[in-house]
């Protein structure tokens, strides 16, 4: 990111001392007010980066145009080698900021992940989220509906980074950090309005609603697939099905973590856990 700010900069200052270089050479006013209202435009506005190449070229170019014409200066005869010069300086412009735009967007979700995280603004704890999972897997016993619930967790080794001895403890935290936000996000993306999803301890309890034990291996696969691809990471998914599997909230959390393979993983459950059983909701 450095070097492309760097770039950009000295592209900048070359391109308003091209005059002292080659006197042949004199951009009109269209071009020097387009050439840094672009490279501004693209780097502030952050959604632009998403914009097509093609588009951002064409727009700014297209503007040009229309600019010089209506400033009276001369766009086509023996000026055309110049304003094809200056087209071509303002496409730079725009290449170059995008590549600026596209770096600092990339810096911006790294600090937001590891710095403040948005696995809360995704999940909730499981301590506060078993209420509404208990309230669920009773109205599927009441109207005898087919319920699933899944385990989610990462694989060490597959986030696992070459890290200094001394720094090692710290970065790990924080790559895993950034990771678990990531994953809650494709969870949240990939899942519907209506399934709940609480994070613990870095994992996740997933209830499902309306979820037929076929459909569970078929989603299954998918949340492996789209983490794989969009993470780069490994999910450890157990699943239990209700009622084929168990027939209470407890039961079907303790099979859904002993098949993901993280038994430690219940004991943290139970340690934060409410103390809610079925006489309670």
């Amino acid at each position: 990111m450095r070097f492309l700010v760097a770039t950009l900069v000295i592209w900048l200052f070359s391109f308003y001392n091209i005059e002292r270089l080659s006197r042949p050479i004199n951009f009109t006013t269209a071009a020097y007010i387009l050439v840094p209202a672009v490279a501004v435009i693209i780097v502030l506005v952050p959604h632009l980066y998403k914009v097509s190449l093609g588009v951002l070229l064409i727009t700014p170019v297209v503007i040009f145009l229309v600019l010089k014409t209506l400033l009276e200066e001369h766009v086509w005869g023996a000026t055309l080698p110049l304003t094809v010069t200056e087209a071509c300086a303002i496409a730079l412009t725009v290449i170059l900021a995008r590549w600026v735009s596209i770096k600092v967007n990339e810096f911006e979700m790294a600090v937001g992940h590891i710095t403040i995280g948005q696995t809360d603004n995704m999940s909730n704890p499981f301590s506060t989220s078993q209420v509404e999972m208990y309230q669920e897997l009773r109205r599927a016993r009441r109207y005898h509906r087919p319920l699933a619930l899944i385990s989610i967790g990462i694989q060490d080794e597959s986030i696992k980074v070459a890290l200094d001895r001394m720094v090692q403890e710290v970065q790990q935290t924080m790559m895993k950090r950034y990771v678990v936000s990531g994953v809650a996000k494709t969870l949240c993306d990939k899942l519907d309005d209506h399934d709940i999803i609480a994070h613990s301890n870095g994992n996740f309890l997933v209830l499902l609603p309306e979820v037929t034990p076929q459909e569970l291996d078929r989603l299954i696969d998918d949340l492996h697939d789209e983490v794989s691809r969009q993470i780069g990471v490994v999910l450890q998914i157990g699943a239990a099905s209700f009622p084929d599997d168990a027939v209470t909230f407890d039961s079907l959390v303790e099979k859904a973590v002993r098949e993901m393979g993280q038994e430690q993983e219940l004991e943290h459950l139970w340690q934060s856990r409410q103390f809610i059983t079925d006489d309670t909701i």
